[in-house]
């Protein structure tokens, strides 16, 4: 029985190709009405090979409109007699948002760190740049027609990509905050050229993230750890330790004013050879790890009070501040 009527409408959104019918061929005459939508092409196929295609719009059959078909089907005129062939639904719009990640660990060289397992992931966008190239290969070869089908056979290409241009662009991964986009623009030019031999055009291409192994991203964090402070961190820092200073040495047994004077002077005579090298080099490492004294049993009363009027002089002398008063004060408390 004849088709009088041919279209496709995609109520999902996902098929970037329909063919009607699905399977085989159906019998078309003259004045076979066909409807394109918006953003489709209709491309007529017999023995396997694209012939006449229509663009959106109301379309009756003829032999004007079908000269490749007729040509090959002998038609003078279709007049009443029916003839086989199917049709598919191409869909043009830009596919967007769709998902690409390294299933498995891509294994990279790494200058700094040997051989490294990296894992990525990100997003791209597609559309159908040569409908006759995509119709021959993706559906023609491929049998591919929904877009999560033809997604799959993609991020397979965007992730072999990946791997093979990774080496060219990066060589440590200390250097990834920095290299995101040289690695994102080699990976699409390479994909690209891959998508055009499939009809299609690749509109973006995006690394959202580059993933490294726990102990490779613990070693870099220890060597963060070993940063260089500033200034104002100096200071702060000199606050801290002098506090600790003067703390431990009043835990000392006979430990009294002059030793933990001494203790915080020690820390200033210190903190000030900091200072001092970073005003020649304009940074310095410094490792904020205090030299802790051996703790002392508990205190008496006595001793109590003699060390609690000690910290209130340190504090009316403005060696230390009063946070430092309040914790040393609330230490010496709970050891009595």
């Amino acid at each position: 029985m004849a088709w009088k009527v041919i279209q496709y409408q995609d109520p999902t959104g996902q098929v970037m190709v329909a063919r009607l019918p699905p399977e085989g061929t159906a019998e078309f005459t003259s004045g076979t009405q066909l409807i394109v939508q918006e953003g489709q092409l209709a491309v007529f196929f017999h023995d396997g090979r694209p012939t006449d295609g229509f663009w959106a719009g109301r379309h009756a059959l003829e032999t004007q409109n079908l000269p490749v078909l007729s040509k090959l089907l002998n038609l003078a005129s279709l007049g009443a007699s029916p003839f086989r062939s199917y049709v598919c639904f191409v869909a043009l719009k830009t596919f967007t948002n769709l998902g690409w990640g390294t299933p498995t660990p891509v294994l990279f060289r790494d200058s700094e760190f040997r051989m490294v397992n990296l894992r990525a992931h990100g997003a791209f966008s597609i559309r159908v740049g040569n409908p006759e190239v995509f119709l021959q290969t993706i559906m023609g070869t491929q049998r591919l027609e929904t877009m999560a089908m033809i997604e799959q056979y993609l991020r397979s290409l965007i992730v072999s990509r990946f791997a093979q241009t990774l080496p060219n662009v990066l060589t440590t991964v200390l250097d990834l905050p920095k290299s995101y986009e040289p690695i994102a623009v080699a990976v699409k030019q390479a994909v690209r050229d891959e998508f055009e031999q499939y009809g299609l055009e690749l509109v973006d291409l995006v690394i959202e993230a580059i993933t490294l192994p726990p102990e490779v991203q613990q070693a870099i964090n220890r060597a963060a750890g070993s940063r260089v402070l500033a200034p104002e961190e100096l200071e702060r820092y000199e606050r801290v330790a002098r506090s600790d200073a003067l703390r431990d040495a009043a835990k000392q047994p006979g430990g009294g004013a002059g030793e933990a004077m001494s203790a915080g002077l020690g820390i200033a005579a210190g903190m000030q050879m900091t200072r001092e090298a970073v005003g020649a080099t304009g940074s310095a490492a410094v490792s904020p790890t205090p030299a802790f004294l051996p703790a002392s049993p508990g205190l008496s009363a006595d001793q109590l009070r003699t060390k609690l009027r000690e910290l209130k002089s340190f504090l009316d002398e403005g060696l230390i501040t009063p946070e430092d008063y309040e914790i040393s004060k609330r230490r010496l408390l709970a050891e009595f």
